[in-house]
């Protein structure tokens, strides 16, 4: 065998060593390009939660405040931590001392979104703070961090559409766009993506030709407000199956049937409460009403609220979920600057059609599609859980803080505090508490952790006690 030329391996070894180069150069722009050197976390040590307050104070003093953005707002969670968010970074404060406790941040991530499902530092579906960070044109990677410590938690990706909203209830969240949509499990395992599918798995997977402007997730079922140019211009409740699959052959989290499908006769409709069995829907016309629908689109009721129908128009106009705050068994939806509570009954009543195999488009429909008793004898009744208003209060300028059993709810001038059952002066006799705001006029969110008061005003979060 020849013997290779001194010139030969000179070039040889050179050629090794500019890939070697190459490879080093690659790797690291990779690198400094990377999500791992871009993410930057700061856990913090475990701390009590503050126990739960039973009354609102007759005074309060600001104790601490800080800088939120003004887009993503800021969480107050019932663990004692207030999450204050940047373009890049979300930080959770002390609630009782404004003092940072853990922060994470992604330098080369925007933020979509930050929220929570907590309604206590015991229970909830999805637990923690859930986060939607940008990447490649899509609000697709998702987090939950722990609130105590800031330890993350759960992570997945979705093509979630860019300018989309967090969605929780029951035992699951969500992301909804404009005609996207996805719910999650709490391990964030999607159980259901349902719109204008980027992937379909076939061809009549697909929902096409609706604008979601609404969306509320219970357990069993989800639903959503929209607008479906083919079938007028009214918007459409429908309720879907949180989790189809295994409930029909053929179904699984990409593509099943409806439970219901309706024209709620008004161009402007916002859900306003939702449970396994039911759906509360609130229409601007022909006059504003709260209207009850069963899982088989069977109009149930329909009670006139005094809330003004412009209002109802401008909040459903935004093509974001309602606002609201909630309980385990009520859901206060900001509407304008009325506050709607609507609460949930067992009722009992004959069994609803299950619209498991046809898919329910109308009343008429919907008795059509109930199967009827193989015998002459009536079904019996059962227990569901159903929806009544429960009150409405005008001259709110953002959503409540809950105080064991009374609403503190943000008014001009501070803060007035009323029965979270009724919003009736009787039985808890309304007061104001007086708050300087330093001239903030803008909408104030109101939160409640421990025996602190959190306002959001902007772009500025207040702890007051």
């Amino acid at each position: 065998m020849p013997a290779t030329s001194p010139r030969r391996r000179m070039l040889d070894r050179a050629i090794a060593a500019a890939i070697v180069v190459v490879v080093g150069v690659v790797g690291l722009v990779l690198y400094l390009n990377s999500d791992i050197r871009a993410a930057q976390s700061s856990p913090g040590s475990s701390e009590k939660a503050p126990s739960t307050a039973t009354d609102v104070p007759t005074r309060l003093t600001e104790r601490w405040s800080a800088p939120t953005d003004a887009g993503l707002g800021a969480v107050v969670s019932p663990s004692g931590v207030v999450v204050t968010t940047t373009e890049h970074e979300i930080t959770g404060l002390d609630a009782v001392t404004g003092e940072q406790r853990w922060s994470y941040s992604r330098s080369n991530r925007p933020l979509c979104a930050v929220g929570s499902g907590d309604l206590s530092a015991n229970g909830g579906g999805v637990r923690g703070i859930a986060t939607v960070w940008e990447s490649n044109g899509y609000c697709s990677q998702v987090m939950t961090f722990d609130a105590d410590t800031g330890e993350r938690s759960k992570v997945r990706t979705a093509p979630n559409q860019v300018g989309g909203s967090l969605v929780f209830g029951g035992g699951s969240a969500g992301w909804v766009g404009s005609d996207l949509l996805e719910v999650w499990r709490n391990d964030l395992v999607r159980t259901m993506q349902y719109g204008v599918q980027p992937n379909p798995t076939n061809p009549d997977s697909r929902h096409t030709g609706c604008v979601f402007t609404d969306m509320a997730i219970a357990d069993l079922q989800f639903g959503t407000i929209e607008h479906c140019e083919a079938q007028g211009p009214n918007a459409r409740i429908v309720l879907n199956f949180d989790e189809p699959k295994g409930k029909k052959d053929g179904w699984d989290e990409y593509r099943s049937d409806p439970r219901m499908d309706v024209d709620t006769g008004s161009t402007a409709a916002l859900i306003v409460g939702i449970t396994q069995d039911r759906v509360a829907v609130l229409v601007s016309s022909p006059e504003p009403a709260v209207v009850l629908y069963d899982a088989a689109g069977t109009e149930i009721s329909r009670s006139p609220v005094d809330i003004p129908a412009a209002d109802i128009e401008n909040t459903a106009a935004t093509g974001t979920p309602t606002p609201y705050r909630r309980t385990d068994t009520t859901r206060y939806s900001l509407i304008g600057s009325t506050l709607l509570a609507v609460t949930e009954e067992t009722v009992q009543t004959a069994p609803p059609a299950t619209a498991l195999t046809t898919p329910t488009t109308s009343t008429e429909t919907s008795s059509d599609a109930s199967s009827s008793p193989s015998s002459s004898e009536a079904p019996a009744d059962v227990s569901v859980t159903s929806l009544r208003v429960a009150f409405v209060s005008a001259g709110a300028i953002g959503l409540p803080a809950v105080v064991d059993e009374q609403l503190v709810v943000p008014v001009t001038g501070g803060l007035s505090v009323m029965s979270a059952e009724t919003g009736s002066s009787q039985l808890d006799p309304a007061r104001e508490i007086p708050v300087d705001r330093a001239g903030w006029t803008g909408r104030v969110d109101a939160g409640a952790v421990g025996s602190m008061i959190v306002e959001t005003r902007g772009g500025t979060v207040v702890a007051l006690s």
